[in-house]
């Protein structure tokens, strides 16, 4: 919606059910069964799971808007040339900021008992999850990116949506700077 680009939220929205279907494919390997708990887990980490493809997407899309506003005509070897420059660009970062969330939730793994019983089947599916999706992020989503993002990109101020938040927001955050202490 922020966007305005349907191939940009295409490209997004493919990496959410193979992350979860990899999720399932570590479940069954380890033989851990669909409960309550181990859904659960799944269902914790949704949101966690298209962050990492939301920051590629924007990153990528914010350059191409950017090389069209400079009047670039863009070929398929530019769209790839700019997704792999986003990629290289915040990559790193998305693939490590999963791993962190992933080690976060190492204690749970210590858990012995009643306790070991009931949250371990959610900390493994929560940690395959988001292990397909830091696998994702830094393959298929640069790879969809590069093949479905075309056509006409606008700057983010071009955006109606934008525009309105940026209105929304400018005035908040200017009070805020300006009565730092307070805030």
């Amino acid at each position: 919606v922020f966007l305005f680009h349907f191939r940009t939220a295409m490209s997004v929205v493919l990496a959410l059910p193979i992350a979860i279907l990899i999720s399932f494919i570590f479940m069954n390997f380890f033989k851990i069964t669909s409960n309550i708990m181990s859904l659960g887990g799944i269902a914790i980490a949704i949101g966690e799971l298209i962050d990492a493809s939301i920051v590629m997407a924007e990153n990528t899309y914010r350059q191409l808007s950017e090389a069209q506003a400079r009047g670039e005509q863009l070929t398929t070897s530019d769209y790839l040339k700019y997704t792999i420059r986003a990629t290289r660009q915040v990559g790193r970062a998305i693939f490590f900021s999963l791993v962190i969330i992933v080690v976060s939730f190492l204690p749970v793994f210590i858990l012995e008992g009643q306790e070991g019983k009931l949250f371990q089947p959610l900390a493994f599916t929560k940690t395959f999850a988001l292990a397909g999706s830091a696998i994702l992020a830094i393959t298929l989503t640069p790879m969809l990116l590069g093949v479905l993002m075309r056509g006409k990109f606008k700057l983010d101020m071009e955006n109606p949506l934008s525009r309105f938040f940026d209105r929304l927001y400018r005035p908040v955050l200017t009070l805020a700077l300006k009565y730092r202490k307070t805030t």
